[in-house]
């Protein structure tokens, strides 16, 4: 069965440029694909991200990395996204928002909050965290609530208790920088926060904020995230992300998805549907997104993976009818009328 989660390219910004600031260190070093990481809004396999933790720690020769980067592990520097989940006039409209919202960065995971008396507890659960990998991001996701607190509480704020899920990271920046007591190997990811600070704390002055302008294309990336069992959707997501590193393979989409070749394919058949013209399919579904952006057509073609431009135009024909520029043609006649 087909069970994977995804997280969006924007959500790994912060970390980006953390890594950078502090260790001169890019995620292209780790063999994520430069395109991959200027397109915000793609998704990425739950799993890679994980990997890309690990590879991390590797890199930076310290197991603590992520808590150095805690002054750049904020929502806003995701972007316009992230900065519309904090710029409520409170605390409390912002626990709200981040919950609600962050489903469109994350699927698979639930960010919630739990009360017990004078408690809250802000949560992160993610079933598909594992390993070393799982640590790290635990630990990233209470830094943020921690920031998030402190951006509307002072800097000086100092959680209740915090609970990280994970092989425990030994470093005593992890303490100061909450300054609260730390639990390690929790179900869950928990930062406590005083109930009060949600009915009645405020000392962060209100933001003046643009309003976020979406256009149709961009509405339609962030509404894209797939319910980790919906196979359909899942197999869009892992053939469209399989491109970033070339043509899509059966083999490269198995090992993604932690079934063999065989496997996938019996599957894909019990939908009635073969990965050959699944991938084409999609693919052209993508090419029609790069269109509308005007995107030349080569450029589209190597963005997809097609070794040439006119391979890509002969699929391209065969599922729409019309070649690539005849279809983009059409498209900009369509648009101007």
């Amino acid at each position: 069965m087909i069970n994977i989660a995804f997280i969006r390219t924007a959500y790994l910004k912060p970390l980006e440029l953390g890594l950078q600031k502090h260790y001169g260190i890019r995620l292209t070093e780790l063999g994520i694909p430069a395109q991959l990481l200027k397109e915000p809004t793609s998704l990425i396999p739950f799993n890679d991200y994980l990997h890309w933790l690990e590879q991390i720690e590797e890199l930076t020769g310290d197991r603590a990395y992520m808590i150095k980067l805690a002054v750049d592990l904020t929502f806003e520097n995701i972007g316009a996204l992230g900065n519309w989940y904090v710029s409520c006039p409170d605390l409390a409209l912002a626990f709200r928002r981040i919950n609600y919202g962050i489903s469109c960065l994350q699927g698979g995971a639930s960010y919630h909050g739990e009360q017990s008396g004078k408690i809250v507890k802000w949560v992160y659960n993610n079933s598909y965290a594992h390993g070393n990998g799982a640590s790290f991001d635990s630990l990233k996701v209470a830094i943020l609530f921690t920031q998030v607190s402190r951006n509307y509480m002072g800097d000086d704020y100092v959680p209740i208790k915090v609970e990280l899920y994970g092989p425990e990271i030994t470093d005593p920046a992890i303490q100061q920088f909450f300054g609260c007591p730390i639990t390690w190997q929790a179900a869950a990811t928990k930062v406590w926060l005083n109930l009060s600070i949600l009915e009645h704390g405020n000392q962060r002055p209100l933001p003046i904020i643009k309003p976020i302008l979406v256009s149709n294309l961009q509405l339609d990336d962030l509404l894209n995230m797939p319910q980790p069992q919906d196979i359909a959707k899942v197999m869009f997501e892992i053939i469209n992300y399989s491109r970033y590193y070339g043509y899509p393979t059966l083999d490269f989409a198995a090992e993604k998805v932690g079934l063999s070749r065989q496997q996938l394919q019996r599957q894909l058949h019990d939908y009635g549907w073969t990965f050959t013209g699944t991938t084409n399919y999609i693919l052209c579904n993508v090419a029609i997104k790069y269109m509308l952006s005007g995107t030349s057509i080569p450029a589209i073609a190597t963005l997809l993976g097609y070794s040439n431009v006119q391979s890509f135009n002969k699929a391209f024909k065969r599922n729409r009818g019309l070649t690539p520029a005849q279809y983009q043609h059409q498209l900009l006649e369509r648009s101007l009328n």
